[in-house]
């Protein structure tokens, strides 16, 4: 029973309110199963009026029944509105809880599969009210079943001995296989959180697996991980058929031989009629109670490996030193310096002693080939990385100094592929500044307000992957007015322009020339026609910075830069490397 109490207290470890709710739901079950244990006395009493020939008490008798049955169900009614309500409450702020721990460590995707924290996030705290409820169905079972128990003892202790017996030897069996179904449930989850993890990243990628031919070849590699699936599910249906059709032969063969020895009390006359019919009511009790007892075990056992998958989310620990400080300064002039930064993954060197300084109202365009660490430094601004050594500081102060509020209220940006969730412009928007005024004021500056206010719906349009009305570079467009209602000082841009026309590329063009009045911009991009509008340039090859200044100075100095400008370097990098 240790590891039941255990899974039980893990729940309540999660999510630690409603504990009189929880309290409620053991009473009621237990006044439910004491409930249950009614009507057999009012069966018994009606069978001995009968044979006593005193049709008149029969009404007693009835009248118990009609009493008993209601405090049966009213009971059950009230367990189902203690359900629902932790049902509610294990819902929606365990999920709550998942979805802030997510968002707030991305490195967490690099111990635990997206696929897994999806799967946990939609499908396994659904059944967290389950815990509560199997668990405490299984405690006042057990109460139940040591009653039973006492009745029987109470009329004969030998009966009441048998019936001891094979309940124990029913329950040690049953209790055996639980274990091993378990087991061989959790490796179906197991492998099915590689399966969706694969159909997840197949998802995001729809495109290019359809228009590459990838299904093949990507059902070959899941072949495997299906193949194992079976193994574990084969074992678990194994184990099952044991339970429901091996393991109850040996309860009825038991019980075939009390109902024998039963009925030879009876003739002899050492038990009445009536007596026999309470007992062999409570007998069938006892097989039923023991079997739902099992049934809640074994669903406790499952429960339990959920209860897990949670709190392993819950319990990640983010890489040492990426927390915030306690700065809380909003003054933010804009001021971004790298010092001797050094930076990388699993043992490669990304960033090798990276130094530049950008100030505000300037056009910061940082340049190379590809793998060269320009976004890198992006991700890094964004805190999604920490430095090996060095420093990045923002007026004078360290990135890792500010609280969390002051840091992301003044560094935003945008990434290369807009990301915009599906639901009406105006929502969107709302996610950073509610304000319709402020959204309208963002979208006008960067030039998509008559666009939107054109469409049917104006600011009602939802955005979805089909269907929607805006282009990729009019999404791109709108990204960007989301970022200037953060009213962040510093706005990084990583390839915004690489996926979108010509025409909205020349708009971005104009539109960071604006926003540079009155903010720090910083800028990755490998479009030439975007490298005209720096006003000073960072060029990186192989993650070292080897030229830095002005837009003019440094084309001068820096044939990469120039390589990169005249569009030759990329194709001579690939013609290398295909040979």
């Amino acid at each position: 029973m240790r590891r039941y109490f255990e899974t039980f207290a893990r729940l309540l470890k999660i999510a630690n309110k409603k504990r009189w709710v929880i309290i409620q739901m053991f009473i009621s079950i237990g006044l439910h199963n004491i409930a249950s244990l009614l009507p057999p006395i009012a069966t018994s009493g009606i069978i001995a009026t009968i044979t006593s020939n005193n049709f008149n008490a029969i009404w007693y008798f009835v009248i118990l029944y009609l009493l008993f049955y209601v405090l049966y169900f009213g009971t059950l009614k009230w367990n189902y509105a203690t359900y629902t309500s932790l049902a509610d409450y294990y819902h929606l702020e365990v999920q709550k809880l998942l979805f802030e721990k997510v968002a707030n460590n991305d490195a967490i995707f690099s111990k635990i599969s997206k696929g897994k924290i999806i799967e946990t996030c939609s499908d396994d705290i659904r059944y967290l009210v389950d815990v509560v409820d199997t668990f405490s169905k299984a405690v006042m079972q057990i109460i139940k079943l040591l009653v039973i128990f006492g009745i029987f003892i109470s009329y004969n202790i030998f009966v009441a001995s048998m019936v001891l017996i094979l309940d124990l030897l029913y329950l040690s069996l049953m209790n055996n296989n639980s274990k091993h179904v378990s087991k061989y449930y959790e490796g179906t989850r197991k492998y099915e959180d590689k399966i969706i993890d694969i159909l997840n990243q197949m998802l995001t990628n729809l495109r290019q697996v359809k228009t590459l031919n990838m299904m093949p070849n990507l059902n070959k590699k899941l072949d495997k991980t299906r193949i194992k699936w079976r193994e574990q599910y084969k074992g678990k249906r194994t184990n099952m058929t044991k339970r429901y059709c091996l393991i109850p032969f040996l309860t009825y063969m038991g019980k075939i031989a009390l109902y024998i020895f039963l009925a030879y009390l009876v003739i002899n006359g050492q038990m009445a009629l009536d007596k026999l019919i309470l007992l062999i009511s409570y007998f069938e009790m006892t097989i039923t109670c023991t079997d739902q007892m099992l049934d809640n075990l074994l669903n406790l056992s499952n429960y339990g490996v959920r209860v897990n998958r949670i709190k392993a989310i819950l319990d990640y620990i983010p890489e040492k030193g990426m927390d915030f400080g306690d700065i809380d300064n909003d003054y933010i002039n804009g001021v971004v310096e790298f010092k001797n930064v050094c930076f990388e993954i699993k043992g490669k060197k990304i960033l090798d002693k990276v130094s530049f300084k950008i100030y505000p109202n300037e056009i910061n365009m940082i340049i190379g080939h590809s793998g060269s660490g320009k976004s890198t430094i992006i991700n890094l601004l964004y805190r999604l990385n920490r430095i090996k050594s060095g420093e990045i500081l923002i007026d004078d102060e360290s990135i890792y100094n500010y609280s969390k509020d002051v840091y992301f209220s003044n560094v935003s940006g945008v990434y290369q592929k807009p990301f915009m969730f599906e639901m009406s412009i105006k929502d969107n928007l709302s996610l950073i500044d509610a304000n319709a005024k402020n959204q309208i004021e963002a979208c006008r500056r960067v030039g998509i307000h008559d666009f939107i206010t054109s469409l049917p719906k104006g600011y009602n349009t939802v955005i979805s992957e089909e269907g929607c009305l805006l282009s990729e570079g009019q999404k791109q467009l709108l990204v960007i007015a989301r970022a200037l209602l953060s009213k962040s000082e510093i706005l990084l841009f990583d390839e915004i322009t690489s996926n979108i026309d010509p025409s909205t590329t020349t708009k971005i063009g104009e539109l960071l020339n604006d926003l540079k009045i009155d903010h720090t911009i910083i800028m990755v991009t490998h479009k030439p026609e975007m490298m005209d509008l720096a006003d000073r340039i960072i060029v990186l090859d192989n993650g070292k910075v080897v030229a830095k200044g002005l837009n003019n100075d440094v084309y001068i100095k820096s044939k990469l830069y120039q390589d990169l400008k005249n569009r030759t370097f990329a194709s001579v990098s690939v013609m290398q490397e295909m040979l």
